[in-house]
Parts: C-alpha cells; sequence; structure tokens
C-alpha cells in the first residue's frame, strides 16, 4: 500500500533527524523497522545527544541523582524518579553510563517488598521532626520512619519505574521483576489498582485510574512470550476495569464521563491518566476488536488537526527540560495517537522508505 502525499509529509515530520527520539519511535513502531537494523540502531544511539535528554543530563550530579540524594520522588518532575520515566521514554538506554548510574541510584528506593517508595529514611525524619515541632503525638521515630517508607510503596511510582527500567535495558533484572511481582500481589479486587498501605485509601474500593494506567503500562511492556501465566491473568483483570468504564466513563451512572481532564492528551506520562493512554496501552496489550473501545477513539478522531496532526493538551510545567509546546502541534502526541490506529488497522504505514524522498 503506498502512502497518499498528506500522509507521506506527516510520517516525514516525525522522521525529522534533530528529533532522534520521535524518529526512533517511528521507524519501529510506525514502520515495523527491526531494532537490528542500521538506521534504528544508529537514531537510537543519537538519543542521548539530543536537546531534551543533554539538558536532563547536564542537571545531573556526578553520582547519578537529580535534585536532593536523599529524596528521588521531591521535588516532583525534577527529582530522581521522573527523570528515570522521561529518559526511558526518550528511548534512552543503560549503554549510557550517565543513565546507567541513575538507575543504579533509585535502585536503592526500592522496597524489600518489591514496590518502589516516595518516602526515605531522610524525608521522614524530616517530616518527623516537623510534625513533633506542631505538637503532634506520634510513635518512635524508629516506628514511624519504617511506616512512612512502607506506606510509601506507590503503584503508579511502581508501575511507571518498572515500565521506564524494561525500556532503558533492565528488563532481565531480579529487581524488575520484583517490582512487577509486587505489583501482582497488590493488584486491587475489581482488577484496577491503589496505593495499597496509603491510609488515604485504606476506606477505597475503587481502583484508581491513575495507578491502574501507570502498572498495566509496566505488565505492556513485558514481551508476550516472556509473560507468566500470572501476568496474562493480571493483564486481562486491568484490561476489563479500563474497558468496563469504555475507558473514561462511569459504569454505574449512565456512562457520563468521570474526569474531564481524562480528555486532554499528555506527554510525558508520569503520574496521570488521560483517554490516548488508556487506549495506547489497551491497543498494544491487542485489545483491538472490543466494542468499548469505540467511544475513545470517536475522541480521538475528532481531536485530530486538519492536517493530520494531533496537539499537545497537558504537559507538566517544571520539568528540567521543555519538551513540546502545549496547545500546538505535536510529535509526540501525533505519534502516539497513529500508532494506537496502526493497532486498530486504521492506519497502514506499510511503505518502502523511499517513498519519502
Amino acid at each position: 500500500m503506498s502512502l497518499d502525499d498528506s500522509e507521506k509529509s506527516l510520517v516525514a515530520w516525525l522522521l525529522e533527524v534533530e528529533d532522534p527520539s520521535i524518529r526512533f519511535f517511528t521507524l519501529r513502531d510506525l514502520m515495523n523497522k527491526p531494532e537490528n537494523d542500521e538506521n534504528v540502531q544508529v537514531t537510537k544511539a543519537s538519543i542521548s545527544d539530543s536537546k531534551v535528554v543533554k539538558k536532563i543530563l547536564s542537571k545531573q550530579s556526578p553520582k547519578g541523582y537529580w535534585e536532593n540524594s536523599d529524596s528521588p520522588y521531591q521535588p516532583k518532575y525534577k527529582s530522581s524518579f521522573w527523570q528515570i520515566m522521561i529518559m526511558g521514554q526518550l528511548g534512552c538506554s543503560k549503554e549510557d553510563e550517565r543513565v546507567r548510574n541513575a538507575c543504579n541510584y533509585i535502585f536503592k528506593f526500592q522496597h524489600e517488598e518489591g514496590g518502589f517508595t516516595s518516602a526515605t529514611k531522610e524525608t521522614a525524619r524530616r517530616e518527623y521532626r516537623w510534625r513533633r515541632s506542631r505538637g503532634k503525638k506520634l510513635p518512635s521515630v524508629e516506628d514511624w520512619v519504617s511506616s512512612q517508607i512502607y506506606e510509601g510503596q506507590l503503584s503508579c511510582l511502581t508501575g511507571n519505574l518498572a515500565s521506564a527500567l524494561i525500556r532503558i535495558g533492565y528488563k532481565d533484572d531480579d529487581r524488575v521483576q520484583k517490582a512487577l511481582d509486587w505489583l501482582i500481589k497488590i493488584q486491587n479486587q475489581d482488577g484496577g489498582w491503589l496505593c495499597p498501605y496509603w491510609k488515604a485509601h485504606v476506606k477505597d474500593k475503587h481502583g484508581c485510574f491513575h495507578g491502574t494506567i501507570c502498572a498495566l503500562e509496566a505488565f505492556s511492556e513485558v514481551k508476550g512470550n516472556n509473560r507468566t501465566s500470572e501476568m496474562k491473568r493480571t493483564i486481562q483483570r486491568a484490561s476489563e476495569f479500563l474497558l468496563m468504564h469504555r475507558l473514561y466513563k462511569a459504569d454505574h451512572h449512565d456512562y457520563q464521563i468521570i474526569n474531564r481532564s481524562w480528555l486532554k492528551f499528555s506527554f510525558p506520562r508520569l503520574a496521570g491518566y488521560d483517554v490516548l493512554r488508556g487506549l495506547d496501552i489497551l491497543t498494544k496489550l491487542s485489545y483491538v476488536n472490543d466494542e468499548r473501545l469505540d467511544d475513545a477513539v470517536k475522541l480521538l478522531l475528532r481531536k485530530r488537526n486538519s492536517n493530520g496532526t494531533w496537539n499537545l493538551e497537558k504537559s507538566p510545567s517544571r520539568m528540567h527540560s521543555r519538551i513540546e509546546t502545549v496547545n500546538k502541534p505535536s510529535k509526540w502526541i501525533t505519534l502516539i495517537a497513529l500508532r494506537v490506529l496502526k493497532q486498530l488497522n486504521k492506519f497502514n504505514v506499510n511503505f518502502h522508505s523511499n517513498e519519502l524522498d
């Protein structure tokens, strides 16, 4: 099948050499180029020298962390956990020593149970001292610190980091497997995920969309033939949770929209949920013939610009490097949207590279 001129123009835009991350995923995900293809390998190797990645790495301490050595979670979007997530989405690799050092640093904050925790001994002690100064009655500092670190294991954080670490090259690492095992263990009764030990969720029964999409994305990064029977059951239950809600609607309230902010497409994909992220993960997991996707697909198509692109509608404002401009045509959102349509057999990129010449 040949592309028409508008489609050629769109794909050529995504293949521009000045955006190697976009070019890499376009070659791999849209054009089905194998990872050992020379063009793919050259493009992958150039990602660390891209403007965005160089800016992120320029802010890194020689010891591998960003911002504060004792706080990988705060400040949000600028500290170490978030840089690992972002670099994973940009296609960075542990072959780069700076990326490898960053991963070695964040592994220190994985709980023995397997989840990554937002609290550390130092941050918990600071919180303890602050609360005591306000006259709060608390247990011993040792018990408080241990409780905060345990409670700070978050499903969204662990899912995002597991996804990133697999992308970066740690798919066979026992520590990543431990994180995935923990996510399987704590999956909610309804197939979604909550932050299981966080006291604010003690009385909650309904899965959280944010926690669910982050955890499910991690399992989507595991190649199909490497998925255990437990992983497959976990994926099926979580996917049903999203499909039951048609990705963004209340199943018990006449399918009213649950949260209008989910209709806005965002990048990078961090702690939040949106309809495009849901579509991307479900179609990647081969959920392509379920009519419960229809409302989300119609939303996706309505948002398309006349020139075939999609806009970036949300993005964190406090990152080390701005990736794209909000409310402008976005290569990232366009790439992800086309990837979804390709999975749904609504966009065919089966052509030779010389068609773009």
